[in-house]
């Protein structure tokens, strides 16, 4: 009988987190009428530009969001600007939203061709190149991506209904699990399936002390597991391939980079920086910058 109340706790618990979940997707986040408000900024920036060209008529396609805190301004018809006036619409109708890092590259219409960028780093790191020249009229798109996004949203509220969400689901399927799991002699144990598993880390190549499981997306050290993203993965086979030699960065962007855009040179480094601390349970292991040229994974002497 007690049993039959823990799994009926379990299941009920497990009700209660799906309800807190979908809650969380469903409702309107801060973050969704942040994005609306981030829209209307660059919207109001297209407005300034075609203005300043003499064009009061055409439109200002939708502004997408291509991925995370990168945005995307097209435009109806051809139009001419100057750097100057881009730098200071795009600053001026920014400052609004409270963003204040962020880059700003200009595309010919269907190419890769960066026509013009320009950064805004505070307090003392904003690159503004080729201010006091002209853009003759032509077919442009206008990308603009933030940094620390996400840490400029209020998504708390949604965040609290997943982490209980989550908490409440963990608490009930593990209920049910261990009330089942009485009345099943055929379900493996750990032990069971452990020479299994060691079988299998004995087949995983080495980087340093840490096995790398390029399938799954791991990195082993005895008993700690580092998840990684497919990206970090692909960044540290290409430097793993170049072990103790100079991988450049004109590699590691086209290899890993090469269908997503434009990536900055600031935005690797900051990726780099990510991966480096995760390899970092390996005290031996290090990834090196080699200043402008690119990096090189190595074991440290001395």
């Amino acid at each position: 009988m007690k049993s039959r109340f823990v799994a009926l706790g379990g299941l009920l618990l497990t009700c209660i987190a799906i309800f807190l979940t979908a809650s969380a997707f469903v409702s309107p986040t801060e973050r969704d009428l942040f994005v609306k408000r981030v829209n209307l900024a660059i919207r109001e920036i297209g407005h300034h530009l075609l203005l300043l060209s003499g064009d009061s008529t055409s439109q200002i396609l939708p502004v997408k969001e291509k991925s995370e805190g990168v945005f995307v301004l097209e435009f109806e018809n051809e139009f001419a600007f100057k750097p100057d006036s881009l730098v200071a619409f795009t600053q001026r109708s920014l400052a609004k939203t409270g963003l204040t890092d962020y880059t700003v590259t200009v595309y010919k219409c269907f190419k890769p061709d960066i026509v013009y960028g320009f950064m805004i780093a505070p307090p003392n790191n904003s690159i503004q190149p080729c201010l006091g020249r002209s853009q003759a009229k032509g077919c442009y798109t206008i990308e603009i991506a933030f940094y620390n996004f996400n840490a400029t949203t209020d998504t708390s509220h949604a965040s609290t209904k997943l982490i209980l969400g989550g908490f409440l689901l963990l608490f009930g399927v593990t209920l049910i699990v261990k009330r089942f799991r009485r009345y099943s002699p055929d379900l493996q144990t750990g032990d069971d399936q452990q020479p299994l598993a060691e079988n299998t880390k004995a087949t995983l190549p080495a980087i340093g002390k840490l096995l790398f499981d390029r399938d799954n997306q791991k990195l082993m050290l005895h008993n700690e597991v580092i998840n990684l993203t497919d990206k970090e993965c692909k960044v540290l086979e290409l430097l793993n391939q170049n072990f103790g030699e100079l991988t450049s960065r004109e590699v590691l962007i086209q290899q890993v980079w090469a269908n997503e855009g434009v990536i900055t040179g600031r935005s690797l480094d900051m990726f780099i920086s990510k991966l480096r601390k995760k390899i970092s349970i390996d005290t031996d292991l290090r990834i090196t910058n080699i200043h402008g040229k690119g990096y090189k994974l190595e074991v440290a002497t001395g």
